[in-house]
């Protein structure tokens, strides 16, 4: 899927408040990672830092710190659940996020509190199409802006 160039794979749920797409494993646990339009948000990354593995991170609360051109920010989750495992390969090189940020560029990996009751509040497809288009309105996103052209997702 694609919206103002940016992609969005519809296999995958989304937390569009959270700038997050949350990937359901086998094992019940979800990871989760910064989405093309988080990218294109914050642009160039220089470092993640993430929480302890082990912790408990609560909805809406931080799980790292996002570094990019001047500023930092907290990823904040979009579930409350424990902090499995993060992505160790983004400590030497966070620029993954930005390259590949649906793959290799994944952040952290929570096993949730009962996800079944809540998966459904993350939408996927269409419906998380749509929910995005809502969140750049919200956000006032300019996708003819040269700079944010320039941060596209490829």
């Amino acid at each position: 899927m694609n919206l103002h160039g940016l992609e969005f794979p519809d296999t995958l749920r989304y937390a569009p408040e959270h700038s997050l797409w949350l990937r359901e494993e086998d094992d019940g646990s979800v990871t989760l990672g910064l989405t093309a339009y988080g990218c294109a948000l914050y642009g160039q990354i220089f470092a993640f830092t993430p929480k302890r593995v082990g912790m408990r991170i609560e909805r809406d609360r931080g799980f790292g710190v996002v570094e990019f051109a001047k500023a930092a920010a907290s990823a904040r989750s979009p579930l409350t659940g424990e902090l499995l495992a993060v992505n160790e390969a983004l400590r030497e090189r966070p620029s993954l996020i930005n390259r590949d940020c649906y793959g290799e560029g994944w952040m952290a990996r929570l096993q949730p509190l009962d996800w079944p009751a809540i998966r459904d509040q993350f939408p996927q497809g269409e419906t998380a199409l749509v929910a995005i288009a809502e969140r750049m309105r919200l956000d006032n996103f300019d996708p003819a802006n040269v700079h944010v052209q320039a941060l596209q997702w490829k």
